[in-house]
């Protein structure tokens, strides 16, 4: 679609310059089924959502409201961030455009670069808020004597 949209968190939907509209379910819905598709991704995605694919389908509808903290996204949510942010695994790097060439090729280009730029924003949240050990525990005990 060529032309530019506006969220409406409201209804749920991508409302369009021309009136058409995206429901934000319905691509969430279309997107689990392209994932289970692939190969790799809807092997890797059947082990981190533990099978629950309406779980999946709740957390990307989670993302594509464009959250502003990563707070409120639930945990498989954060697990789409991370895996979308291609830092975590090597054979995951391919997943981010992945899933973003198939949500501009339902809603556009505008919106496909802000959910970019949100996972992004997401991504660094995440990675700041994890715990990072300073201290091994045997050093920690070794210390304490």
């Amino acid at each position: 679609m060529e032309h530019s949209s506006i969220i409406a968190v409201r209804t749920g939907g991508l409302l369009h310059e021309d009136g058409s509209a995206t429901l934000l379910h319905a691509l969430a819905e279309w997107l689990v089924s392209e994932i289970k598709g692939h190969g790799h991704y809807g092997n890797v995605m059947h082990h981190v959502a533990a099978g629950n694919w309406m779980a999946v389908s709740r957390a990307l509808q989670e993302l594509f409201l464009l959250p502003q903290d990563h707070n409120a996204l639930s945990l498989l949510a954060r697990n789409l961030v991370t895996m979308a942010h291609g830092s975590v695994a090597t054979n995951l790097h391919g997943f981010r455009p992945w899933l973003l060439d198939r949500v501009e090729r339902e809603t556009t280009d505008l919106y496909r670069r802000s959910l970019e730029r949100r996972l992004d924003l997401l991504a660094e949240q995440i990675r700041a808020a994890e715990f990072v050990f300073t201290k091994s525990a045997a050093r920690i005990l070794h210390e304490a004597r």
